[in-house]
């Protein structure tokens, strides 16, 4: 499987980034990499037969990712601006879902809201995520099984066996690894002070 690069930090240190800058890298890089999941899927033989299961492999990895990215973001920033920013990726992720559908459809009748949709979504898996417990660094076992359940159900009959697999072992601990690196290179752990 080949590599996504990740930007993981800004090119001028001392330039000041607005939250929705920041929102927009984080869900961008989201996009990617749940876009090369369903590439990797797809190279692994698993079928990939028509766009609607490739959005929605793209959906479940994004909300997978901005999860993690939540947990990880939890004891680096306020409530408030790890909230703002988590909402802003998740209304991005939207926006490049919508855009994506349709320019796919090319459809000017097209009416339907795919990002209303989208953000509905992203709130249903957030609270099946929320009931998850794990470190927020090194997400289980538990989470990423339920990662690969809801990709099962997303997939043919004679592929619902093996993506367990492909997920488990594949595709969620390398968007973990990825979503590590994005939010350790922008949000770095503070160092705790040297007692006096």
């Amino acid at each position: 499987m080949a590599q996504l690069r990740i930007k993981t930090t800004w090119f001028r240190k001392d330039a000041g980034r607005a939250e929705d800058e920041t929102a927009s890298v984080l869900a961008l890089t989201f996009w990617k990499m749940a876009s090369k999941a369903v590439d990797d899927i797809s190279k692994a033989d698993y079928d990939i037969v028509n766009p609607g299961r490739g959005f929605g492999i793209i959906a479940e990895m994004g909300a997978f990712m901005l999860h993690i990215a939540d947990r990880m973001l939890f004891d680096r920033v306020d409530e408030a601006r790890r909230t703002a920013l988590i909402g802003a990726a998740g209304v991005k992720l939207g926006e490049f879902m919508a855009t994506n559908i349709h320019d796919l459809l090319n459809d000017d009748t097209d009416i339907r809201d795919y990002q209303g949709e989208f953000l509905d979504f992203l709130n249903r898996r957030s609270e099946d995520y929320a009931t998850f417990d794990f470190p927020p660094d090194e997400p289980n076992y538990a989470i990423k099984r339920y990662l690969a359940n809801v990709m099962r159900d997303r997939m043919e009959s004679h592929d619902q066996t093996w993506i367990i697999d492909q997920i488990i072992e594949f595709q969620a601990p390398e968007a973990i690894e990825n979503v590590a690196k994005l939010i350790n290179g922008f949000f770095p752990r503070q160092e705790a002070a040297p007692a006096q």
